[in-house]
């Protein structure tokens, strides 16, 4: 029997929100960053737990959760008694202990114990991310041979030994290094290496799960002229960026589950008569960005890549930010030169020395403090940043690292 013309059909139940992948993963990330809330939501069914234990969600829950108020700073200045690596805690009012008894230095140079030959090996530090710290062993005669992974926060350290990814040339090659902890500054991590030659660009990955170094991805470059790569790196998603500076500057990335390399192509309109280039993460999402920094007034220009209507990457500007203004800087009447001394693109947290000491500016909220009241830095000085989810500063106090 066919229905009456006043009947109506029940409407249709609408899909629970709990088996939309996206919309769970979205709830997911809210819930809070305690040690067991994840392992807890995992045994609610295999479905969850494929969610929560997927590296890229794992990667989003930290970046949400992640307080971008670092507990310190390692810093290596290029003035005279500042040359050595320091880590230097943010001091907390309600902590009892001076600030001056929370420093700690790490001697980046040292000479290998019965090193043959005579030779003389040194620890370059190469930058932290996830509650680890990453430094590495050179040799003037051998090049990269050690790489050191370190919790400052549990004291835990990882050698990892490299073998010689490249030619006969190996030793003299400028090798750049990342850390990328899956779950933070716990459990297993990777390394990246990348690094160039007069064929090109190279990467390579290691998996503390494996113990094994994955094969050599390479990639050419279309500038012939001399290029190099620079120190900081971002994390975007599954993907590890590098500045490729030359000539032309374009961008290197790493995928790192496919393990491919490519060079992303950079507009010569974004980086014209730069003072300083860097990778961000402010574009929408967290998404790849450049920050141009221009000449003695401090201008912050925000470059995002996005996609247009067509799916085809593209440049866009997104904001200017003008540093000297907002810091309230005073032009032309000190001898020191205000100057960007790094940012760390991960936190899109930039630092500015100026003659009133180093400023802390973060990007999106546009907050800023003095981190220094002294400036140890001219032109060479770095600084980075230290995070960690599961600590605090009073953490670290007594945290020290010797060879």
């Amino acid at each position: 029997m066919g229905e009456g013309l006043g009947s109506t059909r029940p409407p249709q139940s609408p899909a629970s929100p709990l088996h939309d992948d996206d919309l769970l993963s979205e709830i997911l990330l809210r819930l809070p960053p305690l040690p067991p809330s994840l392992p807890r939501a995992s045994l609610v069914c295999t479905h969850w737990r494929r969610l929560v234990t997927d590296p890229y969600f794992r990667r989003r829950f930290l970046a949400r959760h992640w307080n971008w108020k670092p507990l310190g700073f390692f810093f290596r200045g290029d003035q005279p008694g500042h040359e050595d690596l320091t880590f230097t805690p943010v001091s907390d009012p309600r902590d009892s202990v001076p600030p001056e008894r929370s420093s700690v230095s790490v001697k980046p140079e040292c000479r290998e114990e019965g090193g043959g030959g005579g030779d003389d090996y040194f620890w370059e530090f190469s930058g932290c991310r996830h509650g680890r710290v990453l430094l590495v062993q050179k040799s003037s005669s051998h090049g990269l041979r050690l790489v050191l992974v370190w919790n400052p926060v549990s004291g835990e350290r990882q050698f990892v030994a490299v073998p010689q990814l490249s030619g006969p040339d190996w030793n003299t090659v400028r090798v750049h290094v990342a850390v990328i902890g899956a779950s933070g500054d716990r459990g297993p991590f990777k390394v990246a290496l990348a690094w160039f030659d007069l064929h090109g660009v190279h990467a390579c990955l290691y998996s503390s799960e494996s113990g094994e170094w994955g094969d050599v991805a390479s990639v050419a470059v279309k500038t012939r002229s001399v290029f190099t790569l620079s120190f900081a790196n971002v994390l975007v998603g599954y993907s590890l960026y590098w500045i490729i500076f030359g000539r032309k500057d374009c961008i290197l990335e790493f995928d790192l589950c496919s393990h491919d390399l490519a060079v992303v192509e950079v507009p010569k309109y974004v980086y014209a008569n730069h003072y300083g280039l860097y990778l961000s993460t402010l574009a929408k999402g967290g998404g790849l960005s450049l920050v141009a920094v221009s000449g003695d007034q401090l201008s912050a220009r925000i470059w995002e890549r996005t996609a247009d209507s067509g799916g085809v990457a593209q440049w866009m500007l997104g904001g200017t930010i003008e540093l000297r203004e907002l810091l309230l800087l005073r032009p032309g009447v000190h001898q020191v030169r205000e100057t960007v001394i790094g940012l760390a693109g991960d936190d899109n947290v930039i630092f500015v020395s100026t003659y009133r000491g180093v400023f802390m500016v973060h990007l999106q909220s546009m907050l800023f403090e003095k981190i220094l009241e002294t400036n140890p830095f001219s032109s060479n000085g770095t600084i980075h940043p230290f995070t960690n989810l599961h600590a605090s500063g009073t953490d670290l106090k007594n945290c020290s690292l010797r060879f």
